[in-house]
């Protein structure tokens, strides 16, 4: 596990419904062998008016897309990483929000 705390999702394509995020980009967990000896990420929206955090994205892969967002609305996500003994570190907030509807007019 790191010392350091995770870097926060790097955020990539962006639309009125969705955003995508990368993390992990200096490949510090390891990656190779059986799951269970590989570090696992989580991506967590927090819930601006409950202050908690919901967990959408659990697994091994590096990026996620969040979908069925609404336009035009400020988003936070942080990055889980969960060791194979168990342990876990977080990574600062990461604040984007969502494009406009596409107009068709």
């Amino acid at each position: 596990m790191p010392s350091s705390k995770p870097h926060p999702p790097v955020v990539g394509k962006v639309t009125h419904h969705s955003i995508e995020l990368y993390w992990d980009l200096e490949k510090k967990a390891k990656r190779r062998g059986p799951q269970e000896q590989r570090c696992r990420f989580s991506i967590e929206e927090k819930d601006p008016k409950m202050h908690t955090y919901g967990v959408i994205y659990t697994g091994y892969a590096t990026k996620h897309v969040v979908e069925g967002l609404e336009p035009r609305t400020l988003y936070r996500f942080r990055l889980r990483v969960t060791s194979p003994s168990g342990e876990c570190e977080y990574s600062p907030l990461v604040s984007v929000s969502t494009t406009s509807s596409v107009w068709l007019g």
